[in-house]
């Protein structure tokens, strides 16, 4: 129910414009999307734009440790369009974002958002400021 809810409120409130297609990756799409238009019929408080086709499927990371049947259904890699991409992005930042977790607990909401924020971006420009380096353990073949 939380995910059908997370689901239709993303579709609503992000700005996707006269997009027609969205990929949707989670970890258990294989069992999660079986039921999923007959949930959010059923329910008055959801919906998603008639407009829009989910392409789902099964990040990376996740995928390996389902059945060997998911792979080929699921795995990003042979969704058409959707490039290399793991689905995982939030995943990777939590062990980061454990050093706030105290104070993050405590806040308001939108004290919360904005700290979250703050240590996302952060993350995200510390990448872009080494993202041409090689690691220091490889230097040595160059």
């Amino acid at each position: 129910m939380n995910m059908d809810w997370s689901l239709c409120e993303a579709l609503a409130t992000t700005n996707i414009g006269q997009l027609l297609q969205v990929l949707h990756i989670y970890d258990i799409n294989c069992s999660y999307y079986k039921h999923l238009p007959e949930r959010i019929a059923r329910n008055d408080y959801l919906w998603i734009a008639e407009h829009i086709k989910l392409l789902h499927a099964i990040g990376l990371f996740h995928v390996h440790g389902h059945k060997d049947e998911c792979l080929y259904r699921w795995a990003t890699s042979y969704v058409p369009g959707a490039g290399v991409i793991d689905g995982e992005i939030l995943e990777t930042l939590w062990a980061v974002l454990n050093s706030i977790s105290g104070t993050v607990r405590t806040a308001s909401l939108a004290h919360r958002t904005e700290m979250l924020d703050d240590h996302m971006s952060d993350s995200n420009y510390k990448k872009m400021l080494k993202i041409g380096e090689l690691p220091k353990t490889l230097e040595h073949y160059i």
